[in-house]
C-alpha cells in the first residue's frame, strides 16, 4: 500500500525554515502536475549540469525526454543519480519593511536514479501521455500519426518519486512596519491566453465561412 507521505531522508531533510517542508505525496504530486518546466541536474565528470527538461508525471514515476544524443538525459538512462526541481511562483509579498520582502511560492524536489525506456510501443504511449498532459485537450487524435520510426531519435528516461520533498511559503504577515506604506500580495500566474490562428488557419476559416479566431 502506498504510503501518503515521502520518508524524510538525509537529502529531503529541510534544515532552515523546516515548518514549510512537505512529505505529503498528494502535496508534491500536485505541483509536480501543475509545473510545466522541470529543472534537472546532475554531476558528470565531476562538473554540476542543469538543463531546463518539459516533465510529465505518471503516477510514481517522472517521464523525461530528449534527442536519443542529450548528454545530460543519456547520463540520466545510464541510472545516475538525478535531482529534479520545479518551482511555482505564486505572488510577490511586499511588505513595510525592505527584510520582509519575499515570496509565495510552491516547489518540489525529487532524487533519484533514471530507467531508460527501449520498447517502442511504450515510448509512444509515454509519448502520447506527455502531448496530452500538455495540451489538455483530444487533439492528439486528430492529427496524423507519427512518421515510422520517428521515435528512434527520442530518448525516454523514467525517475521514480521515491525520494521526495516539497516546500511552500505562503501566509507570510505583510502589515508590520511603519505606517503610510502600501503592503500587501501581488499575484502571478501562468496562463493560456486566447488562441491565435495562422494565416493559414485563419484562410481556411474563412473559406469555410467560419469565424478566423
Amino acid at each position: 500500500m502506498t504510503q501518503s507521505t515521502f520518508p524524510v531522508t538525509d537529502r529531503t531533510h529541510m534544515r532552515r525554515r523546516p515548518s514549510r517542508a512537505t512529505y505529503d505525496r498528494e502535496l508534491v504530486h500536485a505541483i509536480l502536475d501543475e509545473a510545466l518546466i522541470a529543472s534537472v541536474a546532475v554531476n558528470i565528470d565531476g562538473q554540476p549540469h542543469v538543463q531546463p527538461m518539459i516533465h510529465v508525471r505518471e503516477g510514481d514515476r517522472l517521464v523525461l525526454h530528449g534527442l536519443a544524443t542529450n548528454r545530460l538525459l543519456s547520463h540520466i538512462a545510464d541510472g545516475n543519480e538525478v535531482s529534479i526541481n520545479v518551482t511555482l511562483l505564486d505572488a510577490f509579498v511586499l511588505a513595510r519593511r525592505i527584510n520582509d520582502h519575499t515570496m509565495h511560492y510552491r516547489s518540489a524536489t525529487v532524487y533519484g536514479r533514471g530507467e531508460l525506456v527501449t520498447e517502442y510501443a511504450e515510448k509512444q504511449r509515454l509519448m502520447d501521455h506527455v502531448f496530452n498532459h500538455l495540451v489538455k485537450t483530444d487533439r492528439l487524435r486528430h492529427l496524423p500519426p507519427l512518421p515510422d520510426k520517428y521515435l528512434d531519435g527520442t530518448m525516454v528516461v523514467t525517475v521514480p518519486i521515491a525520494e521526495a520533498v516539497g516546500k511552500v511559503n505562503q501566509g507570510i504577515a505583510t502589515d508590520e512596519g511603519p505606517d503610510g506604506i502600501w503592503s500587501g500580495l501581488v499575484p502571478v500566474e501562468v496562463r493560456k491566453g486566447e488562441p491565435v490562428a495562422d494565416e493559414r488557419t485563419a484562410a481556411e476559416s474563412a473559406s469555410l465561412g467560419a469565424p478566423a479566431a
